[in-house]
C-alpha cells in the first residue's frame, strides 16, 4: 500500500511536470499562422505530439525512476499496459482542459469584443443622430438663407422692372421737353419750348378755326397751328393731362394745388401766379400723377 502511495505521488508530480511542455507546445500551436487556422491540420498534429510521443516519454521517465530509485523494473511487473493508458488518459484530459479553456477564452473575447463594439457602436450611433440633427439644422438654415436670396432676387428684379420703366418714362418726357413748336402771337410766329407753356384751352370759335389757344408761363398768350386737343395730347402725353374737355395743363406748369371750398383750385408758375379751377375729378388726377411722379424723384430730405 505504501509502495501504491509513493507511485501515485510520483505520477502527479510527473503529470504536473508535463504539463508545462504541453501548455508551450499548445501555445505555439495557437499562435501558428498555418496551424492557427486549419483546425483539420492542427489537431491530428496536437494529439500525436501531446498524447502518443508525450505519453511515451513520460512513461519512459517513470520507468527510469522506478529503476534509478526503487530498483524497480515496472515493465517485468506488467505495469506497462496499465499505466500507459492512465497517462494517455491524463494527457487526452489535458488536452481537453486546454481545449475548454481555449473556447472559452474565446467566448469571453467575443463577448468581451461584442460588448466593446455594441459600445462602439451606440457612441457611432450618437454621433451620427449629432451630426444628422447638425444637418438639418444646416439644410434649414441654408434653406432660410435660399429662400432670402430669392425673395431678394425677386424683389431687385422687381426694381430693376420699376427703374426700367421710370428710365423710359424720364427719357420720353426728357424728349418731349426738347421739343420746340411754333406759336402765333399776334402777327408774329415764335418757335416756344414745352416747358414755357402753362396750358392749352380751347376758346369759343376755336373749332371753327381749326386753332388752339395756348397760354405761355410769361403771361402771353397765341394760338398753335393743331386743330384739337387730343392731337396735342397724343403728341407729348407724358407732359400734359386733361383738366376738362377743353384744357389741357402742362405738368411742370403746376406750382400748387389746393381746395378752397368746395373749389378745387390749381395754382400755376409765372409772374401772374394764375389760379384755374378744375373739376373734382380732375384735381384726383393731378393727385395721382404727383404721386407718380414723387416714386420717380423723391424729395430730397435734407
Amino acid at each position: 500500500m505504501k509502495k501504491h502511495g509513493v507511485i501515485f505521488l510520483f505520477s502527479w508530480v510527473l503529470m504536473l511536470l508535463a504539463i508545462t511542455p504541453i501548455a508551450y507546445i499548445v501555445y505555439k500551436l495557437d499562435t501558428s499562422t498555418l496551424l492557427g487556422q486549419n483546425d483539420k491540420l492542427r489537431y491530428p498534429i496536437q494529439f500525436v505530439t501531446l498524447v502518443l510521443l508525450l505519453g511515451a516519454i513520460a512513461l519512459r521517465v517513470v520507468y527510469q525512476i522506478y529503476l534509478a530509485l526503487f530498483g524497480v523494473d515496472l515493465q517485468k511487473r506488467d505495469y506497462f499496459e496499465r499505466d500507459f493508458v492512465v497517462v494517455m488518459f491524463c494527457l487526452i484530459m489535458v488536452q481537453f482542459y486546454y481545449a475548454f479553456r481555449r473556447e472559452r477564452k474565446i467566448n469571453n473575447y467575443r463577448k468581451k469584443r461584442g460588448k466593446v463594439m455594441q459600445k462602439w457602436l451606440l457612441q457611432k450611433d450618437e454621433q451620427i443622430k449629432a451630426q444628422e440633427i447638425k444637418s438639418n439644422e444646416l439644410l434649414m438654415h441654408y434653406e432660410h438663407e435660399l429662400a432670402e436670396l430669392k425673395s431678394r432676387k425677386q424683389r431687385l428684379r422687381a426694381n430693376h422692372d420699376r427703374l426700367s420703366s421710370h428710365e423710359s418714362r424720364l427719357k420720353a418726357c426728357l424728349k418731349e421737353a426738347t421739343q420746340q413748336f411754333e406759336v402765333m402771337i399776334g402777327a408774329v410766329s415764335e418757335s416756344v419750348r414745352i416747358p414755357q407753356v402753362a396750358y392749352f384751352h380751347l376758346k369759343e370759335g376755336s373749332a371753327r378755326s381749326k386753332l388752339v389757344d395756348v397760354r405761355l408761363l410769361d403771361g402771353r398768350e397765341g394760338t398753335v397751328d393743331i386743330d384739337s386737343l387730343a392731337k396735342i395730347e397724343k403728341m407729348w402725353p407724358n407732359l400734359f393731362f386733361r383738366a376738362g374737355r377743353g384744357m389741357l395743363i402742362q405738368h411742370m406748369a403746376i406750382k400748387d394745388q389746393y381746395r378752397d371750398e368746395n373749389d378745387y383750385i390749381v395754382e400755376l408758375f409765372g409772374e401772374s401766379n394764375e389760379r384755374l379751377k378744375v373739376s373734382g375729378e380732375a384735381y384726383d388726377r393731378f393727385l395721382e400723377i404727383k404721386r407718380e411722379w414723387m416714386l420717380i424723384l423723391p424729395e430730397d430730405k435734407d
